[in-house]
């Protein structure tokens, strides 16, 4: 089940601190408008009062602070929604980072398409909960609190009837919240599911049309289609009933307060002013809980989308605080256990030097690789950088300061370009001379989109070149050599041994280096 958005936005201020100046300035808006509504009421009273008692000489004073309360409660209500963008867009980027990096650390193997839709219209619905929702959830319980005080302060009869009567509209919200909540989940489901079924029918319609399957597959399509608009159907029916139901409560109530105050000011029970200052604050009241409510179904994307996020986030390690190193490190496993039943590993990788890893399939190589790279957590055991438990660096910096070559890599880019420089200011010379020197003779502006593919040779040869290019302090390539003919594999290993970074390397092979790592079940 989906949590409340008020359980969700402490979650949310939990797994991101940034999401608190969200809410200390939707609190501080919320507040001002809401005096200033108080003062608008007082003022307009006021005024009348003044004009019925024959006293218009006085009427400029309750005027002027109409003027001037209407000026703040402007100015309060149209900045809420460009402050809060400005302070949820750096939510947005937090949370996007952190996630990318948490599913590289976790190794998902979630649909792309579904993960790809989480990370962007998913994360882009969260801040699109804190701009909206945000503000309306402070507004809604700050506002209706500050009025009822106040109204039972002038006039605790009409006090008390606004009070039971909204009293009754968090009960209908949550009533209604309940039947919102499986239609809001269902919706961002087949969301997910619409995505990451699209994306594996484009990418397989030639095999699909080949064996006569692309029907079954676009029904398929259809099917997952029709669940998306009838969640999104019921969605929309609770909150149109939802609309309805408190639009009647709060008229029903206003309409109450106003027949009392009319009796009572006939029969001389409550002045003029008191009786215009409560009529104009009754509406005021149920405004923000109307307005809560809306957003609510209107941000229920975001909700499920957040709770995804935060899913996501709960098992993320803490980064640590201690800088990375800035040249080539001295490397130290120590009793380093990277998977059940294998053997503990010491060694010591000096500064600058060259040491292979190897052992037999499945012992565990390509796993110690990433443990050494900060993208996995070891069994037991522990990795010294420098005499730095690399758990205490700061993560990000290392993983800028390292070139990491996964067994299978991805190329990131339009094109071979911007695989090899990943938004990096590097010039199309250097990049040039990198591939040269790779034995890889292809044009920089080369495609990487389908139809236009590279071999495997070629594409772990243009990720090895994304390593070089940032020149690391340490290198960690997985079967760097793999699928190269004899001429590529010599290109290759000279530009490893041309490197002055620490350089481990993932082999089957025995290569010359400054040391090897065994393992061994």
């Amino acid at each position: 089940m989906s949590e409340s958005p008020a359980a969700l936005l402490a979650r949310l201020r939990r797994a991101s601190p940034l999401v608190t100046r969200s809410l200390v300035a939707a609190s501080v808006l919320g507040v001002l408008a809401t005096i200033a509504i108080i003062v608008q009421a007082v003022a307009i009273a006021g005024a009348v009062s003044t004009l019925v008692a024959h006293r218009a000489n006085a009427v400029t004073g309750p005027i002027l602070w109409l003027l001037g309360a209407t000026l703040v409660r402007a100015v309060a209500v149209g900045a809420s929604e460009p402050v809060g963008a400005s302070l949820a867009a750096p939510v947005r980027r937090d949370l996007r980072r952190r996630a990318l990096r948490q599913l590289v650390h976790q190794g998902r193997s979630t649909n792309l398409d579904a993960t790809v839709q989480l990370l962007t219209r998913g994360v882009d619905e969260v801040e699109a909960f804190l701009v909206a929702s945000v503000p309306s959830l402070v507004l809604a319980a700050l506002a209706p609190l500050t009025l009822l005080v106040y109204l039972t302060a002038r006039d605790w009869l009409s006090g008390v009837i606004v009070a039971v009567s909204a009293l009754l509209l968090p009960i209908f919200m949550w009533l209604l919240g309940l039947a919102a909540k499986d239609a809001m989940e269902q919706r961002w489901r087949d969301q997910q599911r619409l995505a990451a079924y699209f994306g594996d029918v484009v990418r397989g319609m030639i095999v699909l049309k080949s064996v006569n399957r692309s029907g079954a597959a676009l029904a398929g399509l259809d099917a997952i289609g029709a669940s998306l608009t009838a969640s999104t159907m019921a969605t929309l029916r609770v909150a149109f009933l939802s609309s309805f139901a408190l639009e009647l409560l709060s008229s029903l109530a206003t309409a109450l307060v106003a027949l009392v105050l009319g009796l009572r000011l006939v029969h001389g029970a409550v002045s003029l002013d008191v009786a215009l200052v409560v009529l104009l604050l009754t509406p005021e009241v149920f405004v923000p809980l109307r307005r809560a409510a809306s957003q609510y179904h209107a941000s229920s994307t975001g909700v499920a989308a957040a709770a995804e996020v935060l899913a996501l986030l709960e098992g993320e390690r803490d980064s640590g605080t201690r800088p990375a190193p800035a040249r080539a490190p001295r490397i130290e496993l120590v009793d380093l256990v990277v998977a059940a039943g294998v053997e503990p590993v010491s060694a010591v990788i000096e500064p600058g030097s060259l040491v292979t890893v190897r052992g037999p399939s499945g012992v565990g190589k390509s796993t110690l690789a990433a443990v050494i790279a900060g993208l996995a957590d070891p069994v037991s055991g522990a990795v010294l950088v420098n005499g730095v438990d690399l758990a205490d660096l700061d993560r990000d910096a290392w993983h800028d300061r390292i070139g990491w070559l996964a067994q299978e890599p991805v190329l990131r880019g339009a094109t071979v370009r911007d695989a090899v420089v990943q938004g990096r200011t590097v010039e199309d010379r250097v990049v040039r001379e990198l591939l040269d020197s790779l034995d890889l003779d292809i044009e920089l502006e080369h495609p990487l989109t389908e139809g236009a593919t590279l071999s495997a040779g070629e594409r772990r040869r243009v990720a090895l070149a994304a390593c070089l290019v940032a020149l690391p302090v340490v290198l960690v390539l997985d079967e760097p050599t793999s699928h190269l003919d004899a001429a590529s594999e010599v290109a290759v290993r000279a530009a490893i041994d041309a490197s002055t970074a620490t350089r481990v390397i993932v082999t089957h092979r025995r290569l010359v280096g400054d040391g090897e790592i065994v393992l061994e079940r």
